[in-house]
């Protein structure tokens, strides 16, 4: 019942969480170089943006000082203000912008270049611009030659712009080094994941399935009486825990089977019993009833003479006693009637076959025809289908229904019966409506007993047999009885017969079939 000694047990939580920690610590390094990644990425970006604006002002002041040398130019050779506009605008711009330039630069070699750049500017203006100005104000004059500055300004800007470019490719290649470093980081580390979780994933399975067909070995043996406990090498303690309780129940059903077998002998024992005391009942019952006819006539022959012959003769109790043996032997004969009934539907039955409820109902209502007469109420038929039972037991359950909607009517409204079908996926269903009397909810269960009257005996006829007869004649044909009622505006009683198959006819036959035992006579 016990593990192994030397096998380590674990909660299943944390045998499934286990191998679920290696994979989890990865994705979380693959999380931490993704934002580092993006956090590199967006540092290079911002210095690839400010390389870029420095260039931009380095290219600026490469086109402020082109615009003061051609401006100085125009107006040594012409003499005309207007060429001066782009001198003094690119000398301001160039100013402006060498400030913009100095507070963005990035290092001291940078800004010394700037100083470089300023001094050179500054040197032109002072040895070249503004003597050639004084000098062409005063009269025409060929201009100082300054293009050795000039060009010395222009190639200091332009190694500012050489270094700027180099930065902004450098930002470039270590953003995209960064990009690709956490591409490769990312996928290497979400394949070796999925890995990791592919591996613990069929770990697990395979240890819970080696447990769980364990278990269903266990199962199967004790299924074929084999009850000994087998091994179990799964290092889960819920599972373990699961087998010792598995076993403790095989043992308890071991010990139970013991008990009913030895209760099953006894219970077979005594159903022979009952069925042998059943059978000699019914028979009992049968031919009791049967044997009761012959003296109740007599009882009632002789009765009905003494009335003919005496009535009038006798004092009026006398007359009183006649007529109260009358109706009791009435009533007797009636009760005797119905208990044959219940036991020959109960023991007898003609193979079944397909027949006309149509005609059936017909039938039926021709046997009622007095009795509808005089009630005064209307009875309708729907189209009835062909049905496969036995008819001479369906007539039964048709009389009862139909004769009970005819029996409890309500006098203070014109009687109105209906009886319909309804096909169903499986069965027919068969209803009987009237608008009479109804019935309380609380005797619907109570109506179907053998003798279960719900008014006194000298309110309606009948002897309480006559439901039990419809429901067992119902349920013997494989359907099932229902009653929906109001009181005091009607009720509904519906029964299904289900649609036989070719195959299940012989069975439907077999069923109906009276066994050997079966009393036999005639009422």
């Amino acid at each position: 019942m016990r593990p192994r000694p030397d096998l380590h047990l674990q909660s299943v939580s944390l045998f499934l969480l286990r191998p679920l920690v290696g994979p989890l610590l990865l994705l979380l390094a693959v999380a931490g170089a993704v934002v580092w990644g993006i956090d590199r990425n967006a540092r290079q970006i911002e210095v690839l943006n400010a390389a870029q604006v420095r260039l931009n002002l380095i290219n600026l002041l490469s086109r402020d000082v082109i615009d003061m040398e051609t401006g100085l130019r125009g107006y040594l050779l012409t003499g005309e203000g207007s060429y001066l506009d782009p001198y003094r605008k690119g000398r301001a711009h160039f100013r402006e912008r060498l400030g913009t330039l100095r507070r963005l630069s990035v290092n001291e070699v940078q800004r010394a270049n700037l100083r470089r750049v300023e001094t050179t500017l500054a040197r032109w203006e002072a040895s070249v611009a503004g003597p050639s100005l004084a000098a062409r104000r005063g009269a025409a004059a060929e201009p100082p030659n300054g293009k050795q500055l000039i060009d010395e300004a222009r190639a200091q800007l332009a190694t500012l712009e050489r270094n700027e470019m180099r930065r902004r490719e450098a930002a470039a290649a270590a953003s995209l080094a960064a990009l690709q470093l956490v591409r490769t980081v990312t996928i290497a580390g979400l394949l070796i994941a999925v890995l990791l979780l592919f591996y613990a994933a069929q770990r697990a399975a395979r240890t819970l399935t080696q447990g769980l067909h364990s278990l269903n070995d266990g199962a199967a043996r004790i299924a074929q009486g084999d009850y000994d406990p087998a091994p179990l090498d799964v290092p889960i303690r819920e599972v373990q825990a699961l087998r010792g309780q598995f076993h403790s129940m095989a043992a308890a059903v071991e010990q139970r089977e013991q008990k009913l077998k030895a209760a099953q002998q006894v219970l077979e024992e005594t159903n022979r019993d009952l069925e042998r005391s059943n059978r000699e009942l019914e028979q009992f019952a049968y031919v009791a009833s049967h044997d009761l006819q012959e003296p109740l006539r007599t009882i009632g022959s002789y009765t009905a003479l003494l009335s003919r012959r005496y009535e009038g003769q006798l004092d009026e109790r006398a007359d009183q006693y006649i007529r109260f043996t009358l109706s009791a032997t009435h009533r007797l004969k009636g009760l005797i009637q119905d208990l044959l009934l219940y036991s020959r539907v109960r023991q007898q039955g003609k193979v079944a076959e397909q027949f006309s409820a149509q005609r059936l109902v017909d039938e039926v209502l021709g046997d009622f025809q007095d009795l509808i007469r005089r009630s005064g109420a209307h009875v309708s038929v729907d189209e009835l289908p062909p049905v496969w039972g036995n008819p001479e037991l369906l007539r039964h359950v048709f009389q009862n229904l139909i004769g009970n909607a005819l029996k409890f009517l309500d006098p203070q409204r014109p009687g109105e019966i209906s009886v319909s079908a309804l096909k169903l996926p499986h069965a027919w269903k068969f209803s009987v409506q009237d608008n009479g009397i109804g019935i309380e909810a609380a005797y619907f269960e109570r109506i179907f007993g053998v003798f279960q009257r719900l008014h006194g005996i000298g309110t309606f006829e009948g002897s309480g047999i006559g439901l039990a007869v419809v429901k067992n004649v119902v349920e013997r044909h494989g359907g099932a009885m229902q009653v929906e009622s109001t009181l005091g505006q009607g009720s509904t009683f519906s029964f299904t017969l289900p649609h036989p198959h070719p195959p299940e006819r012989a069975a439907s036959a077999a069923a109906l079939v009276p066994s050997p035992d079966t009393p036999q006579g005639s009422a």
